[in-house]
Protein backbone atom coordinates (compact mmCIF):
# COMPACT_ATOMS: atom_id res chain seq x y z
CA UNK A 1 0.00 0.00 0.00
CA UNK A 2 1.19 3.63 -0.80
CA UNK A 3 0.58 5.50 2.42
CA UNK A 4 1.71 8.67 0.61
CA UNK A 5 -1.57 8.48 -1.26
CA UNK A 6 -3.39 7.54 1.53
CA UNK A 7 -2.55 10.39 3.35
CA UNK A 8 -3.14 12.63 0.24
CA UNK A 9 -6.49 11.33 -0.07
CA UNK A 10 -7.40 11.71 3.20
CA UNK A 11 -5.96 15.48 3.48
CA UNK A 12 -8.29 15.80 -0.10
CA UNK A 13 -11.46 14.27 1.95
CA UNK A 14 -10.33 16.63 4.86
CA UNK A 15 -10.80 19.77 3.10
CA UNK A 16 -13.44 19.13 0.65
CA UNK A 17 -16.35 17.66 3.20
CA UNK A 18 -14.97 20.73 5.23
CA UNK A 19 -16.11 22.91 2.45
CA UNK A 20 -18.91 20.49 1.25
CA UNK A 21 -20.45 21.12 5.18
CA UNK A 22 -19.91 24.87 5.38
CA UNK A 23 -24.11 25.33 4.44
CA UNK A 24 -26.31 22.66 7.03
CA UNK A 25 -25.96 25.24 9.83
CA UNK A 26 -27.32 28.29 7.85
CA UNK A 27 -29.81 26.01 5.79
CA UNK A 28 -32.82 27.05 8.56
CA UNK A 29 -32.18 30.43 7.97
CA UNK A 30 -32.43 30.09 4.37
CA UNK A 31 -35.75 28.30 4.90
CA UNK A 32 -37.08 30.62 7.40
CA UNK A 33 -36.10 34.26 5.18
CA UNK A 34 -37.83 32.56 2.25
CA UNK A 35 -40.77 31.63 4.64
CA UNK A 36 -40.66 28.35 3.32
CA UNK A 37 -42.84 25.60 5.03
CA UNK A 38 -41.59 23.10 7.74
CA UNK A 39 -41.55 20.11 5.68
CA UNK A 40 -38.82 22.04 3.09
CA UNK A 41 -35.93 21.33 5.04
CA UNK A 42 -36.51 17.08 4.17
CA UNK A 43 -37.88 18.06 0.77
CA UNK A 44 -34.35 20.28 0.23
CA UNK A 45 -32.45 17.11 1.35
CA UNK A 46 -34.20 14.60 -0.76
CA UNK A 47 -33.74 16.24 -3.77
CA UNK A 48 -30.28 16.25 -3.54
CA UNK A 49 -30.26 12.82 -2.35
CA UNK A 50 -32.44 12.00 -5.44
CA UNK A 51 -29.28 13.04 -7.50
CA UNK A 52 -27.05 10.98 -5.80
CA UNK A 53 -29.13 8.13 -6.14
CA UNK A 54 -29.21 8.61 -10.09
CA UNK A 55 -25.32 9.61 -10.69
CA UNK A 56 -23.77 7.74 -7.83
CA UNK A 57 -23.26 4.64 -9.96
CA UNK A 58 -22.69 6.14 -12.93
CA UNK A 59 -19.82 8.19 -11.66
CA UNK A 60 -18.20 5.45 -10.15
CA UNK A 61 -18.00 3.11 -13.36
CA UNK A 62 -16.79 6.23 -15.14
CA UNK A 63 -13.79 6.90 -13.02
CA UNK A 64 -13.27 2.84 -13.20
CA UNK A 65 -12.42 3.63 -16.72
CA UNK A 66 -11.22 6.79 -17.26
CA UNK A 67 -9.72 7.35 -14.05
CA UNK A 68 -10.06 9.05 -10.38
CA UNK A 69 -8.61 12.13 -10.12
CA UNK A 70 -10.59 14.10 -13.19
CA UNK A 71 -14.03 13.29 -10.63
CA UNK A 72 -12.55 14.12 -7.86
CA UNK A 73 -11.94 18.27 -9.63
CA UNK A 74 -15.49 17.86 -11.46
CA UNK A 75 -17.37 16.99 -8.25
CA UNK A 76 -16.04 19.73 -6.12
CA UNK A 77 -16.20 22.78 -9.31
CA UNK A 78 -19.66 22.14 -9.87
CA UNK A 79 -21.12 21.38 -5.96
CA UNK A 80 -19.42 24.86 -5.74
CA UNK A 81 -21.17 26.64 -8.23
CA UNK A 82 -24.80 24.65 -7.53
CA UNK A 83 -24.27 26.08 -3.94
CA UNK A 84 -24.01 29.51 -4.68
CA UNK A 85 -27.12 29.23 -6.92
CA UNK A 86 -28.49 27.53 -3.92
CA UNK A 87 -27.77 30.10 -1.48
CA UNK A 88 -28.49 33.54 -3.31
CA UNK A 89 -31.65 32.33 -5.61
CA UNK A 90 -34.78 33.09 -3.83
CA UNK A 91 -37.08 31.01 -6.61
CA UNK A 92 -38.49 27.80 -4.56
CA UNK A 93 -38.32 25.64 -8.43
CA UNK A 94 -34.83 27.10 -8.95
CA UNK A 95 -33.08 26.15 -5.60
CA UNK A 96 -34.55 22.41 -6.08
CA UNK A 97 -32.82 22.36 -8.84
CA UNK A 98 -29.66 23.67 -7.82
CA UNK A 99 -30.18 21.06 -5.03
CA UNK A 100 -30.65 18.55 -7.53
CA UNK A 101 -27.11 19.86 -9.75
CA UNK A 102 -25.70 19.99 -5.92
CA UNK A 103 -26.35 16.34 -5.00
CA UNK A 104 -24.71 14.95 -8.78
CA UNK A 105 -21.92 16.99 -8.55
CA UNK A 106 -21.18 16.21 -4.46
CA UNK A 107 -21.28 12.70 -4.75
CA UNK A 108 -19.25 12.35 -7.95
CA UNK A 109 -16.38 13.18 -5.39
CA UNK A 110 -18.16 11.19 -2.39
CA UNK A 111 -17.71 7.61 -4.63
CA UNK A 112 -15.09 8.07 -6.62
CA UNK A 113 -12.85 8.99 -3.15
CA UNK A 114 -14.52 5.82 -1.69
CA UNK A 115 -13.17 3.95 -4.50
CA UNK A 116 -9.87 5.75 -4.02
CA UNK A 117 -9.36 4.29 -0.57
CA UNK A 118 -10.33 1.26 -1.42
CA UNK A 119 -7.85 1.10 -4.65
CA UNK A 120 -4.67 1.75 -2.54
CA UNK A 121 -5.26 -0.37 0.20
CA UNK A 122 -5.28 -4.30 1.01
CA UNK A 123 -7.94 -5.99 2.04
CA UNK A 124 -6.14 -6.78 5.35
CA UNK A 125 -6.21 -2.80 6.41
CA UNK A 126 -9.48 -1.66 4.79
CA UNK A 127 -11.57 -1.71 7.55
CA UNK A 128 -8.46 0.71 9.38
CA UNK A 129 -8.48 2.81 6.42
CA UNK A 130 -12.30 3.39 5.62
CA UNK A 131 -12.57 4.19 9.40
CA UNK A 132 -9.76 7.06 8.77
CA UNK A 133 -11.63 7.68 5.52
CA UNK A 134 -14.76 8.22 7.63
CA UNK A 135 -12.86 9.97 10.41
CA UNK A 136 -11.68 12.81 8.49
CA UNK A 137 -15.01 13.25 6.77
CA UNK A 138 -16.63 13.39 10.57
CA UNK A 139 -14.29 15.99 11.81
CA UNK A 140 -14.28 17.85 8.68
CA UNK A 141 -18.00 18.28 8.78
CA UNK A 142 -17.72 19.57 12.10
CA UNK A 143 -14.98 22.28 11.49
CA UNK A 144 -17.27 22.81 8.09
CA UNK A 145 -20.43 23.13 9.98
CA UNK A 146 -18.67 25.29 12.77
CA UNK A 147 -17.02 27.35 10.04
CA UNK A 148 -20.60 27.82 8.03
CA UNK A 149 -22.01 28.65 11.55
CA UNK A 150 -20.20 31.47 12.64
CA UNK A 151 -20.24 32.66 9.01
CA UNK A 152 -24.14 32.54 9.37
CA UNK A 153 -24.11 35.25 12.05
CA UNK A 154 -23.22 37.76 8.82
CA UNK A 155 -25.84 36.56 6.88
CA UNK A 156 -26.97 32.94 5.45
CA UNK A 157 -25.53 34.41 1.61
CA UNK A 158 -21.93 34.90 3.73
CA UNK A 159 -21.50 31.19 4.27
CA UNK A 160 -22.38 30.08 0.58
CA UNK A 161 -20.11 32.67 -1.31
CA UNK A 162 -17.25 31.50 1.21
CA UNK A 163 -18.45 27.92 0.47
CA UNK A 164 -17.97 28.62 -3.81
CA UNK A 165 -14.80 30.62 -3.32
CA UNK A 166 -13.11 27.24 -1.20
CA UNK A 167 -14.64 24.96 -4.03
CA UNK A 168 -12.47 26.46 -6.15
CA UNK A 169 -9.39 26.27 -3.82
CA UNK A 170 -10.22 22.82 -3.10
CA UNK A 171 -10.45 21.66 -6.88
CA UNK A 172 -6.95 23.35 -7.42
CA UNK A 173 -5.20 21.28 -4.56
CA UNK A 174 -6.76 18.25 -5.50
CA UNK A 175 -5.46 18.97 -9.63
CA UNK A 176 -1.88 19.45 -8.33
CA UNK A 177 -1.33 17.03 -5.86
CA UNK A 178 -3.75 13.75 -6.19
CA UNK A 179 -2.14 11.10 -8.05
CA UNK A 180 -4.04 8.79 -10.46
CA UNK A 181 -4.51 5.20 -9.55
CA UNK A 182 -6.21 3.78 -12.45
CA UNK A 183 -5.46 2.95 -16.03
CA UNK A 184 -7.22 5.09 -18.18
CA UNK A 185 -9.16 2.03 -21.04
CA UNK A 186 -9.50 3.81 -24.38
CA UNK A 187 -12.41 3.66 -26.46
CA UNK A 188 -16.27 4.86 -25.48
CA UNK A 189 -16.80 5.09 -21.74
CA UNK A 190 -19.83 2.53 -20.83
CA UNK A 191 -21.75 4.10 -18.42
CA UNK A 192 -23.45 1.83 -15.57
CA UNK A 193 -27.21 2.37 -15.68
CA UNK A 194 -28.60 -0.72 -14.67
CA UNK A 195 -30.31 0.64 -11.04
CA UNK A 196 -32.32 3.17 -13.40
CA UNK A 197 -33.97 0.08 -14.81
CA UNK A 198 -36.62 -1.85 -13.14
CA UNK A 199 -35.72 -5.32 -12.46
CA UNK A 200 -31.79 -4.84 -12.92
CA UNK A 201 -30.95 -3.32 -9.66
CA UNK A 202 -29.29 -6.40 -8.18
CA UNK A 203 -28.37 -7.98 -11.21
CA UNK A 204 -24.29 -8.19 -10.08
CA UNK A 205 -25.07 -9.15 -6.27
CA UNK A 206 -25.12 -11.66 -4.54
CA UNK A 207 -27.23 -12.26 -1.67
CA UNK A 208 -24.28 -10.72 1.27
CA UNK A 209 -23.73 -8.13 -0.62
CA UNK A 210 -27.50 -7.03 -1.74
CA UNK A 211 -28.33 -7.60 2.47
CA UNK A 212 -25.85 -5.31 2.94
CA UNK A 213 -26.89 -2.33 0.41
CA UNK A 214 -30.20 -2.94 2.06
CA UNK A 215 -28.21 -2.12 5.84
CA UNK A 216 -26.46 1.08 4.18
CA UNK A 217 -30.60 2.19 3.44
CA UNK A 218 -31.83 1.51 6.70
CA UNK A 219 -28.56 2.57 8.27
CA UNK A 220 -28.52 6.19 5.85
CA UNK A 221 -32.65 6.96 6.81
CA UNK A 222 -31.15 6.86 10.54
CA UNK A 223 -28.49 9.15 10.18
CA UNK A 224 -30.40 11.39 8.07
CA UNK A 225 -33.47 11.80 10.14
CA UNK A 226 -31.34 12.81 12.82
CA UNK A 227 -28.88 14.95 10.75
CA UNK A 228 -31.76 16.57 8.77
CA UNK A 229 -33.86 17.02 11.64
CA UNK A 230 -31.13 18.55 14.19
CA UNK A 231 -30.29 21.69 13.12
CA UNK A 232 -34.00 22.66 12.47
CA UNK A 233 -35.04 21.26 15.66
CA UNK A 234 -32.48 23.14 17.07
CA UNK A 235 -33.13 26.75 15.45
CA UNK A 236 -36.89 26.76 15.29
CA UNK A 237 -38.07 24.88 18.57
CA UNK A 238 -35.36 25.44 20.65
CA UNK A 239 -34.54 28.98 18.95
CA UNK A 240 -30.60 28.85 19.29
CA UNK A 241 -28.50 30.55 17.29
CA UNK A 242 -26.88 29.63 13.94
CA UNK A 243 -23.29 29.27 16.36
CA UNK A 244 -25.19 26.70 18.60
CA UNK A 245 -25.98 24.99 15.31
CA UNK A 246 -21.89 24.94 14.32
CA UNK A 247 -21.15 23.87 17.96
CA UNK A 248 -23.33 20.99 18.16
CA UNK A 249 -22.33 19.33 14.73
CA UNK A 250 -18.41 20.19 15.95
CA UNK A 251 -19.12 18.15 19.20
CA UNK A 252 -20.47 15.33 17.22
CA UNK A 253 -17.82 15.25 14.82
CA UNK A 254 -15.48 14.80 17.66
CA UNK A 255 -16.90 12.00 19.30
CA UNK A 256 -17.02 10.58 15.53
CA UNK A 257 -13.65 11.21 15.35
CA UNK A 258 -12.56 9.40 18.34
CA UNK A 259 -14.59 6.37 17.53
CA UNK A 260 -12.94 5.77 13.96
CA UNK A 261 -9.49 6.97 14.56
CA UNK A 262 -8.76 4.59 17.78
CA UNK A 263 -12.11 3.14 18.83
CA UNK A 264 -13.43 1.06 15.35
CA UNK A 265 -9.26 -0.13 14.27
CA UNK A 266 -9.07 -1.84 17.59
CA UNK A 267 -12.27 -3.16 17.25
CA UNK A 268 -11.24 -4.48 13.68
CA UNK A 269 -8.54 -6.37 15.72
CA UNK A 270 -10.29 -8.05 18.20
CA UNK A 271 -13.49 -8.46 17.02
CA UNK A 272 -15.60 -10.22 13.67
CA UNK A 273 -16.93 -7.35 11.65
CA UNK A 274 -20.76 -8.47 11.56
CA UNK A 275 -20.41 -8.84 15.33
CA UNK A 276 -19.43 -5.00 15.89
CA UNK A 277 -21.60 -3.96 13.25
CA UNK A 278 -24.74 -5.48 15.46
CA UNK A 279 -23.36 -4.22 19.13
CA UNK A 280 -22.90 -0.82 17.06
CA UNK A 281 -26.53 -0.75 15.99
CA UNK A 282 -28.07 -1.92 19.27
CA UNK A 283 -26.50 0.52 21.04
CA UNK A 284 -27.28 3.48 18.51
CA UNK A 285 -30.74 2.52 18.01
CA UNK A 286 -31.58 2.16 22.39
CA UNK A 287 -29.56 5.35 22.50
CA UNK A 288 -31.88 7.50 20.44
CA UNK A 289 -34.98 5.78 21.21
CA UNK A 290 -34.27 7.17 24.96
CA UNK A 291 -33.06 10.28 23.89
CA UNK A 292 -36.74 10.99 22.58
CA UNK A 293 -38.41 10.38 25.78
CA UNK A 294 -36.67 13.21 27.92
CA UNK A 295 -38.06 16.79 27.76
CA UNK A 296 -34.77 17.48 29.43
CA UNK A 297 -31.81 19.08 27.15
CA UNK A 298 -28.74 17.69 28.85
CA UNK A 299 -30.24 14.36 28.83
CA UNK A 300 -31.45 13.88 25.35
CA UNK A 301 -27.93 15.71 24.18
CA UNK A 302 -26.43 13.13 26.32
CA UNK A 303 -27.91 10.36 24.74
CA UNK A 304 -27.46 11.93 21.17
CA UNK A 305 -24.09 11.89 21.76
CA UNK A 306 -23.53 8.39 22.73
CA UNK A 307 -26.02 7.91 19.04
CA UNK A 308 -23.62 9.93 17.49
CA UNK A 309 -20.51 7.89 18.63
CA UNK A 310 -21.99 4.30 18.43
CA UNK A 311 -23.80 4.96 14.93
CA UNK A 312 -20.13 6.45 13.51
CA UNK A 313 -18.82 3.13 13.99
CA UNK A 314 -21.47 1.34 11.49
CA UNK A 315 -20.94 3.27 7.95
CA UNK A 316 -17.06 2.07 7.66
CA UNK A 317 -17.48 -1.59 8.75
CA UNK A 318 -20.15 -1.72 6.35
CA UNK A 319 -18.40 0.35 3.42
CA UNK A 320 -15.20 -2.32 4.35
CA UNK A 321 -17.56 -5.73 4.40
CA UNK A 322 -19.27 -4.50 0.61
CA UNK A 323 -15.62 -3.71 -0.85
CA UNK A 324 -13.83 -6.82 0.39
CA UNK A 325 -17.11 -9.21 -1.51
CA UNK A 326 -16.30 -6.79 -4.54
CA UNK A 327 -13.76 -8.09 -7.10
CA UNK A 328 -12.06 -5.11 -9.32
CA UNK A 329 -14.73 -2.81 -9.98
CA UNK A 330 -14.69 -0.95 -6.86
CA UNK A 331 -15.75 2.18 -8.39
CA UNK A 332 -19.06 0.60 -9.70
CA UNK A 333 -19.88 -1.40 -6.51
CA UNK A 334 -19.20 1.81 -4.63
CA UNK A 335 -21.42 3.88 -6.82
CA UNK A 336 -23.81 1.13 -6.84
CA UNK A 337 -23.43 1.57 -2.77
CA UNK A 338 -23.70 5.15 -3.11
CA UNK A 339 -27.32 4.76 -4.60
CA UNK A 340 -28.23 2.62 -2.20
CA UNK A 341 -27.50 5.39 0.97
CA UNK A 342 -29.07 8.06 -1.43
CA UNK A 343 -32.49 6.09 -1.36
CA UNK A 344 -32.00 5.75 2.36
CA UNK A 345 -31.44 9.84 2.36
CA UNK A 346 -34.26 10.36 0.21
CA UNK A 347 -36.41 8.39 2.92
CA UNK A 348 -35.14 9.35 5.78
CA UNK A 349 -35.08 13.32 4.97
CA UNK A 350 -38.87 13.25 3.19
CA UNK A 351 -40.22 11.41 5.90
CA UNK A 352 -38.40 13.53 8.55
CA UNK A 353 -39.66 16.38 7.16
CA UNK A 354 -43.11 15.59 6.94
CA UNK A 355 -43.55 13.87 10.61
CA UNK A 356 -41.71 16.85 11.93
CA UNK A 357 -44.89 18.33 12.56
CA UNK A 358 -47.01 15.26 13.87
CA UNK A 359 -44.23 15.21 16.59
CA UNK A 360 -41.03 17.37 16.92
CA UNK A 361 -39.56 14.07 18.32
CA UNK A 362 -40.57 11.31 16.06
CA UNK A 363 -37.69 11.83 13.28
CA UNK A 364 -35.46 10.62 16.21
CA UNK A 365 -37.58 7.88 17.04
CA UNK A 366 -37.33 6.72 13.48
CA UNK A 367 -33.53 6.64 13.68
CA UNK A 368 -33.92 4.14 16.70
CA UNK A 369 -36.16 2.10 14.84
CA UNK A 370 -33.63 1.56 11.68
CA UNK A 371 -31.10 0.44 13.81
CA UNK A 372 -32.84 -1.90 15.42
CA UNK A 373 -33.99 -3.63 12.36
CA UNK A 374 -30.35 -4.00 11.01
CA UNK A 375 -29.28 -5.64 13.75
CA UNK A 376 -31.91 -8.25 13.05
CA UNK A 377 -30.87 -8.29 8.89
CA UNK A 378 -26.58 -8.46 10.36
CA UNK A 379 -27.81 -10.85 12.78
CA UNK A 380 -29.66 -13.52 10.12
CA UNK A 381 -26.56 -13.11 7.92
CA UNK A 382 -24.04 -14.24 10.65
CA UNK A 383 -26.56 -16.82 11.98
CA UNK A 384 -26.80 -18.22 8.20
CA UNK A 385 -23.24 -17.98 7.31
CA UNK A 386 -22.13 -19.92 10.90
CA UNK A 387 -24.62 -22.52 9.17
CA UNK A 388 -22.81 -23.18 5.84
CA UNK A 389 -20.16 -23.24 7.77
CA UNK A 390 -20.55 -26.41 9.98
CA UNK A 391 -22.89 -27.97 7.22
CA UNK A 392 -19.69 -28.06 5.18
Amino acid sequence: MDKNKMKKILFINFITMATFNMAHPVTPSLINALSMPTYMFGVLYSTMSIAHFVMSPIWGSMSDQKGRKRFLVIGVIGYGISQLGFGFIESTPLILLFRIAGGAMSVAFITTCIAYVSDISSKEERTKYMSYHTATTSIASSAGALIGGFCGVYGYKVAFLTQFILCLVVAGIIYFIVDETVEKKQGKIEVYTKHLKKGNKTTKLNPILSTMMIVMTLVTIATTSYNSTINYYLESVLNMPTMVNGIVMAVAGFIALIMNLWINPYLSKKFNEKYTLVVACVVSGVSMLVASLFNNIMLSFMFIMIFVGSSALVTPIQQSIVSKLAKDNYGEIMGIQGSYKAIGMIVGSLASGFIFDIGNKLPFILSGICCLIVCILVSRISLKEKAETISV
